[in-house]
């Protein structure tokens, strides 16, 4: 993407040429798309979904079939493979990822593939500014991944000879976790002390300043040396490729530190909101349960569920709710239904429906599997054996089912009770993107609550169309707490303002962790929150810059959240408190306010084609709107 030319930027919105000036006042000149863009891109694409817009397809056992594209056949022989996301013809011979399949089928090369996969996944283009800074970054992470596979064997062995870790044997086996689980998923122990990590990377001539950057070591503000993880039971986490990208880990004495869990901070290979737990082992195992995946709230729950119920195809997110980003990667390993088994607790329902209104959102099917109150799979498990939970899965019932009962129970008889149910309910509702299994789902529900059918589809449909009004912008959205609702409850269909609003928060981040980031960024307060201010995230980080807390400081970090509102401090939550060290912060102030230009002007480029399709419009008006498209289209060439 690139500005304008300055004669024509009269009739740009001055909202987006703002994000267009680069920090240092030049032209941004592009470059390739990064490696890190094109891994999203790809960990985004699901392989069946996408070619199941081109090619009918038909399942035939793990895989799909279809007639190929590439050659006249009547009888098919092209098939796709979820769990590998490949496709091969044993016809013509043809075969590749979903990145070979677009350059084929559109004629396209390489990045325009990458570029039109991700605009499928709303996913904005990164583009190196800097070469040699990227090959910096790339070094970074796989030496990241390599400290972490020392890390990881080295808590492993502590875990299984120490003297000093028989507490956490012990409590692994108060939880029947054998030494031969703890082997299968490599657990550990990380002692107290950091010397012993800190001599093996010596020895392996891996110097301090990168067991910080992959956030085994930290720095206190008295420049004091400090591990991360201490007496904690560590849980490495692997990616989609198995790579050891962090860990999690739990704490052994309550009284040493209040948070249960501690995870990586985000590095140069960890990103929480884009690793689920379990997710690398339950993989290949989703496509043998009729692509079906079990989603829990927690390590230990994951393990029990894979190796005391041989249920394999459980996962579960990082300590954070299901995000677009975690729906994506089980879309990718073929997952067309998820059980719901969480906590049977109040705090469980409740993060079952978050979980639901993404998943529903996005076209997946939805069970529940209903725990009892206050168990959860691993001490269900421990209390009464494996075959109860096993039999709950089996069991499952449709999301919608298992909340209308528990709403039922706690809901008075009265009149008014039940309507505020009814309307509860038609919300949910409103979640299901597909026509039919909604209607079928309002079917039931009119049954179940004793109300005429035509008239719950009626309020159905009014709120649907409601609703499309609102996301198409011919209706201003409510003007109470909108980043609230736009975080906690974004659905997929509108992952432009999403992407926008991530961008944004990776502003926040920046202002957040980085003395010299949060100084560019105040400098340019003024200029930078014209463009962001009416954006889902935009008051946030107004907010940040007013308050300007000291970056790191733990005490300023929470008497500031404090202030915020309750839907503002829950955006920032998984925000880590620390100083991260950038060498060129005005690089990534620069990246996130590019990526927000373009998917802003994309945005306006959308208003702006749906307002001339309304044939009210006056001609002159018409000619000015597309004089505008054109405008906005040379601003996103590349």
């Amino acid at each position: 993407m690139r500005p304008a030319a300055t004669g024509d930027e009269r009739s740009l919105p001055n909202t987006v040429k703002t994000l267009y000036t680069p920090l240092d006042g030049k032209q941004a000149t592009m470059g390739k798309i990064t490696e890190e863009c094109i891994r999203k891109v790809k960990e985004a694409t699901d392989i069946v979904e996408l070619i199941n817009k081109y090619v009918q397809l038909k399942r035939a056992g793990t895989a799909w079939k279809g007639c190929c594209p590439f050659h006249a056949e009547k009888t098919p022989s092209f098939s796709v493979n979820p769990s590998r996301q490949s496709f091969k013809c044993f016809g013509c011979g043809v075969g590749g990822d979903a990145i070979k399949f677009i350059m084929m089928y559109e004629n396209l090369d390489y990045p325009e593939a990458i570029r039109k996969l991700a605009d499928i996944s709303s996913i904005p283009i990164v583009e190196e500014q800097d070469n040699p800074q990227e090959r910096r970054r790339q070094k970074l992470r796989s030496k990241i991944i390599e400290i972490n596979n020392l890390a990881a064997d080295y808590y492993h062995r502590l875990l299984c000879r120490s003297p000093q870790a028989a507490h956490v044997r012990e409590y692994l086996k108060q939880r029947e976790i054998g030494i031969d689980i703890a082997k299968a998923w490599q657990l550990g122990w990380a002692p107290v002390s950091s010397d012993g990590l800190q001599h093996l990377a010596a020895q392996k001539n891996i110097a301090e300043p990168l067991l910080k950057e992959a956030y085994l070591l930290g720095t206190s503000q008295s420049g004091r040396t400090y591990t991360i993880f201490r007496d904690r039971l560590m849980f490495p986490i692997r990616n989609m490729r198995g790579e050891t990208v962090g860990f999690s880990g739990r704490i052994m004495q309550a009284d040493q530190d209040p948070r249960k869990y501690v995870n990586t901070a985000e590095t140069a290979a960890f990103h929480k909101s884009d690793l689920l737990f379990g997710l690398y082992q339950a993989r290949t195992h989703i496509p043998k349960n009729a692509d079906t995946a079990i989603l829990c709230e927690g390590q230990i729950d994951v393990i029990a569920c894979h190796e005391k119920a041989g249920l394999r195809h459980t996962v579960a997110p990082l300590g954070t709710a299901f995000t677009e980003e975690h729906f994506h990667l089980l879309r990718k390993c073929g997952t067309r239904r998820i059980i719901l088994c969480l906590d049977g607790d109040a705090a469980g329902i409740k993060a079952s429906e978050k979980d639901f209104r993404i998943l529903a959102a996005a076209g997946m099917e939805v069970y529940q599997a209903a725990l009892p109150p206050g168990e959860d799979p691993d001490s269900l498990i421990r209390r009464d054996g494996a075959d109860a939970l096993r039999t709950l899965v089996e069991q499952a019932r449709p999301f919608l089912e298992v909340r209308l009962a528990y709403e039922q129970e706690n809901t008075p008889t009265d009149s008014n009770a039940r309507a505020a149910l009814a309307h509860r309910m038609i919300d949910l509702l409103l979640c299901i993107s597909d026509p039919i299994a909604r209607d079928v789902a309002t079917a039931d529900m009119a049954s179940r609550l004793h109300i005429g059918l035509e008239e719950l589809r009626t309020a159905v449909s009014s709120g649907a169309k409601k609703a499309e009004r609102m996301k198409t912008g011919r209706r201003p959205a409510p003007a109470v707490d909108p980043e609230e609702t736009a975080y906690r409850q974004a659905p997929v269909e509108i992952a432009r303002p999403l992407a926008v609003h991530r961008s944004i928060m990776a502003l926040c981040e920046l202002a957040l962790c980085n003395d010299r980031a949060q100084e560019l960024i105040i400098d340019r307060i003024e200029e930078l929150m014209e463009p962001m201010r009416t954006l889902p995230g935009g008051s946030i980080l107004q907010s940040i810059l007013e308050a300007s807390p000291p970056p790191g400081d733990e005490e300023a970090w929470a008497a500031f959240l404090g202030t915020l509102p309750a839907g503002h401090a829950l955006a920032l939550r998984d925000i880590p408190v620390r100083h991260i060290e950038l060498s060129r912060p005005e690089h990534h102030i620069q990246e996130a306010c590019a990526a927000i230009a373009r998917v802003t002007l994309e945005m306006q480029r959308d208003a702006i084609r749906a307002r001339l399709q309304d044939p009210s419009v006056p001609p002159d008006e018409k000619l000015e709107l597309s004089r505008q498209i054109v405008e906005i289209n040379r601003m996103l060439i590349e």
